[in-house]
């Protein structure tokens, strides 16, 4: 199991953070480059008519994220394959029917606290990639992609439990961000410092390590 995508969702399902984390010489890099809005295919045979900005928006921009609206000092933290993209907006719909206002807390594992109690598990598989969820207190709700290449499933419970242990940390950095005086709230979260903190959480989890370099 590798985390390919984590996407952050607030209250309202306004999209708060979004991004890829490719894996060293995996097949999927090529066919799901990341696109940052701007980005569009070349070899379109549609005809010569230029799309407008609402058709642009709708097809490259599913989750309504990269907007030119965007700061430009964004970075990598808003960075996903359309693809990625569908996948995270699909699941919404199960995250919804999982904790919504009728799902009587049925996914809540008794007795459970803290991050145990904030684990909601698998939304649903996508051919090879698995999205599980997890749910704060305040209703944030964190999305990741799982690439899963364990077919006979003899793994799938020790790192289900390491997924659990990188959704809290992901929460403490989350939390921490909010923390800062100068952060608004309901706004796509745009910080260097969060963005590292999470690359290289994610990065131990993946088992990618990256020198770096004085």
């Amino acid at each position: 199991m590798a985390l390919v995508c984590l996407a952050i969702v607030g209250k309202d399902n306004e999209p708060l953070y979004l991004r890829d984390f490719p894996l060293p010489n995996s097949t999927r890099n090529n066919l799901n480059a990341p696109l940052t809005g701007n980005d569009h295919d070349s070899n379109d045979n549609v005809s010569n008519a230029q799309p407008n900005d609402d058709m642009k928006q709708k097809y490259d921009d599913p989750f309504g994220f990269f907007t030119e609206s965007m700061p430009k000092n964004t970075g990598e933290s808003h960075s996903s394959s359309l693809r990625n993209q569908f996948i995270c907006h699909a699941a919404l719909d199960r995250f919804y029917e999982l904790t919504g206002p009728n799902s009587g807390n049925r996914w809540r594992t008794p007795g459970a606290t803290g991050s145990e109690a904030m684990w909601v598990g698998l939304l649903c598989p996508v051919e090879e990639l698995r999205v599980y969820g997890y749910l704060t207190n305040t209703n944030i709700k964190f999305m990741a992609v799982i690439e899963d290449n364990d077919e006979a499933g003899t793994q799938l419970q020790l790192r289900e439990a390491e997924l659990k242990t990188l959704f809290a940390s992901l929460h403490e950095l989350y939390v921490e961000y909010t923390l800062n005086p100068f952060t608004k709230i309901k706004a796509k979260i745009v910080s260097r410092r969060f963005d590292e903190s999470v690359r290289k959480s994610i990065n131990a989890f993946n088992g990618v390590y990256t020198l770096n370099w004085m």
